[in-house]
Formats: C-alpha cells, sequence, structure tokens
C-alpha cells in the first residue's frame, strides 16, 4: 500500500515530463529536496497544474513512491506571481533556486535553509531582487558551510590588513603573501558590506544603500566562489548576465 503523507514546500523548478506530466523539485521543511512526478498536472482540467508554478510555496499531499513520488494535491499558500511576471526577479529566483539545489543532496531536512529561503522568495517580490538574490545566496552558503573567511588569510593563518586577495580556491582572503595574481582584490569596504548582506535580516531588512562599485565586486565574489564551490557553471548566472545587458 503507497505511504501518503503531507509537507509544506517551496517548489523550485518544473520540467514537462510526457504529454500530460510534470516533473517537480521542491524544496521541504521536513525532507528537504525532493524530486515528484505530479501526473496529469499538464492535463486543461488538472487540479494540480494552476498551483505547481515556479516558486510557489505550498501545501502538499504527496505519496511516496520507490523511484520519485508522486503529487497528489496542492494548495497555494503564497504564489510569488510578481517573482514570474518580472524578467529581472524572476532571474534572480532562478539562481537562489538553482544554487540551493546545488547545495544540499535529496531527502536531508535543512529547516533553516527551507526558511531561509522561503525569506528570500518574500523579499524578492517586494525589493530590490540584485540585493535580495545577493544576501540571500551568501546566507544560504553559509548554512551549507560555505562561509567565506575574510579576517585571516585562509593560507597562513596572518590577520588580514586591506586590501587584500580573495581565493576562490581556498574559500576566503589572502595576504599579499599567499595571493596569486589573478585572484581579485578584496577591500574593506567591500569586507563591511559583504558582512552586512551575511548578516542581513531578510524578514525585516530595512533601508540601506550601496556603492555600485562595491556591489558588483561582492556579486563577482559570490558568482566565482559559487561556480568553484559547485564544480560547474550555473545556467541561472547567464540568464543574470542577459538581462543586464539589455
Amino acid at each position: 500500500m503507497a505511504v501518503e503523507y503531507q509537507t509544506e514546500a517551496i517548489l523550485l523548478a518544473a520540467r514537462d515530463w510526457s504529454v500530460a506530466d510534470r516533473v517537480v523539485t521542491l524544496f521541504s521543511r521536513e525532507y528537504g529536496i525532493i524530486r515528484a512526478m505530479a501526473y496529469g498536472a499538464r492535463k486543461p482540467k488538472s487540479k494540480l497544474g494552476g498551483g505547481l508554478q515556479p516558486f510557489t510555496h505550498l501545501s502538499l499531499a504527496m505519496t511516496a513512491g520507490k523511484g520519485m513520488d508522486a503529487v497528489k494535491q496542492c494548495e497555494v499558500q503564497t504564489s510569488f506571481r510578481e517573482i514570474r511576471e518580472d524578467l529581472t526577479k524572476l532571474a534572480y529566483a532562478n539562481f537562489i533556486a538553482e544554487l540551493a539545489t546545488g547545495l544540499w543532496p535529496e531527502r536531508q531536512p535543512e529547516a533553516a535553509a527551507y526558511d531561509t529561503l522561503l525569506a528570500v522568495f518574500r523579499l524578492l517580490a517586494v525589493r530590490n531582487p540584485r540585493i535580495s538574490a545577493l544576501a540571500g545566496a551568501w546566507q544560504l552558503l553559509a548554512l551549507a558551510g560555505f562561509q567565506p573567511e575574510y579576517e585571516r588569510c585562509v593560507q597562513c593563518g596572518k590577520k588580514l590588513i586591506f586590501p587584500v586577495s580573495f581565493s576562490f580556491a581556498a574559500g576566503g582572503s589572502t595576504c599579499a603573501e599567499c595571493s596569486l595574481a589573478n585572484d581579485p582584490v578584496f577591500h574593506q569596504a567591500d569586507q563591511k558590506f559583504l558582512e552586512q548582506v551575511c548578516t542581513l535580516d531578510l524578514d525585516n531588512p530595512g533601508q540601506f544603500a550601496v556603492n555600485a562599485r562595491i556591489l558588483v565586486n561582492i556579486e563577482t565574489l559570490l558568482y566565482g566562489f559559487v561556480r568553484h564551490q559547485l564544480e560547474r557553471p550555473l545556467k541561472s548566472l547567464e540568464f543574470i548576465n542577459r538581462i543586464n545587458s539589455l
């Protein structure tokens, strides 16, 4: 007899499967990442189709399966339609979703990561998506154990004197003696802003301004750091680059 269970989840990705079905990637508070089949979701009269949209916050009834679980019912808690209707918000939301699926394996419960994801999407829907995604991404990396070191050299342990270099391979800042020629430069103003976004209260961020150069520097560090830690290019970063070049 099939085992049924209830869960709350955020839909990170969906793709069509066969004629009428859809495969969805969910991030659940209780179960972590779940890849599941939504049978018949693409049929015009399906009750699942309208709810299974990217970045939707859902309550779900699921059936466990040997290969892949199945979505039996879904109820929308928060649609986040604002994200799907804005190309820039959509680009940064795709980045956050791709990052989350790359940082955690399937079926590994991560309640703090789930709460952070939900907070990021809430912020993306109403605030500057570029800064929202930046803060969310650094905080997700920290939860996954990839918080960069920027107070002491990650190679020799020496206390850093800015400006310093940032090593993607080593996972943080390096002193002048340990840095490599191609490592990006990391200034004290960059460090202060990075610390600010890493500790930002995503549920109540308040108002703040940032210099454009510093913003670009921290984004460059983030994207290089992510590529190195995940050991693969992210399709969502290509999407962001295209959007920003328009």
